[in-house]
């Protein structure tokens, strides 16, 4: 037997295309059917987060002599061929002779076996005087290019991301101004750090309720869905293989008598399938089984499954809620069919 199940935490405002429940055309009476609608130089970073390049605000014109002969600005990382002494940015002439191995000025054959770096043109070019990246806002500094860097990473005019980006504040702001915005901004950020904790609550009792059935030794997965008592709507699970073939399960709240259907989907294909479906109880001799083994051809390539498969009036007190999640599982032990 192969036990084809999935994990997932269903985000409550995930936003769900339209589902319709649609009543079997046969004496079928535990199962239904749903259908879903479906002078400058560019500046290279050695950082493996590579920002976007800068232009450079040399002072003065940069002499023809530390030109790249590709890119004609000042040349990054120079090096210079042997033989007829070009002189270019290393990566300008690295990505040249990755096209054709020869000299891009006087076409002579050239190899990277033929370049080497030039310390006197680099040293030129680091002393040569520049501005400010952020000239333009008001700053006045001014400088070697060997410089440039370490004044850029403490400019006060420099542009920053707010250090709660990683949380979800979208603010870009001048290094001068994060003060004012991070003490202005503190009950915001402190709403996006709470989010964060219950997100990670919820994934956390999640994980505790995947353990515990991976702690029963005839189960090895389950879809774990948080908050399911505050739950509208139809939720999907993500993706699942099984028989080499792609599935989902989704559940309609809007079922019969507070009832909640729980439903087998294809995805990428139209074939069909037996399965079982299993709610778990928090007392594992208390689990719900329903073999689904009547999937209607008038319904291929819609979700079948149990109309009633979920009570959900009184899902605590029959101990299918453990700390407000519901857990659900598919096996599927027999062959597609058409």
């Amino acid at each position: 037997n192969s036990f084809c199940t999935l994990l997932v935490c269903v985000d409550p405002r995930s936003s769900l295309l339209s589902m319709a429940l649609a009543a079997p055309s046969s004496s079928v009476a535990t199962s239904a059917a749903f259908s879903r609608d479906g002078g400058s130089m560019r500046r290279a970073t050695n950082s493996e987060m590579r920002a976007p390049p800068q232009e450079v605000p040399f002072v003065d014109a940069v002499p023809d002599d530390l030109q790249c002969g590709i890119c004609f600005s000042a040349a990054v990382d120079p090096v210079v061929t042997e033989e007829c002494g070009h002189l270019y940015c290393r990566d300008c002439i690295l990505t040249a002779l990755d096209r054709k191995k020869e000299c891009p000025i006087d076409r002579l054959p050239l190899t990277v076996n033929d370049i080497r770096k030039d310390v006197r043109a680099l040293r030129k070019i680091q002393s040569l005087t520049v501005q400010c990246y952020n000239h333009k806002q008001g700053c006045s500094w001014v400088g070697a290019y060997s410089d440039l860097d370490r004044h850029a990473d403490r400019c006060e005019l420099a542009t920053v991301k707010c250090p709660f980006s990683v949380h979800g504040c979208e603010a870009v702001v001048s290094r001068k101004t994060l003060p004012e915005h991070m003490s202005t901004n503190m009950n915001a950020h402190l709403l996006l750090v709470c989010q964060v904790t219950t997100r990670l609550a919820d994934e956390n009792v999640m994980l505790q309720q995947e353990l515990d059935i991976l702690q029963r030794e005839d189960m090895r997965f389950v879809w774990v869905i948080t908050n399911f008592e505050a739950k509208r709507g139809p939720v999907y699970s993500r993706k699942f293989v099984a028989r080499g073939l792609q599935w989902y399960l989704g559940i309609d709240f809007e079922g019969p008598e507070k009832h909640a259907g729980v439903y087998l989907f294809a995805e990428g294909h139209a074939k069909r399938v037996d399965f079982k479906l299993i709610l778990f109880n928090a007392d594992a001799a208390r689990d719900k089984v329903h073999i689904v083994n009547d999937w209607a051809a008038d319904y291929k390539g819609k979700g079948w499954g149990p109309l009633k498969f979920i009570d959900r009036s009184n899902l605590s007190s029959s101990g299918f809620i453990v700390s407000g999640c519901v857990r659900i599982g598919v096996e599927i032990d027999a062959d597609p069919f058409e």
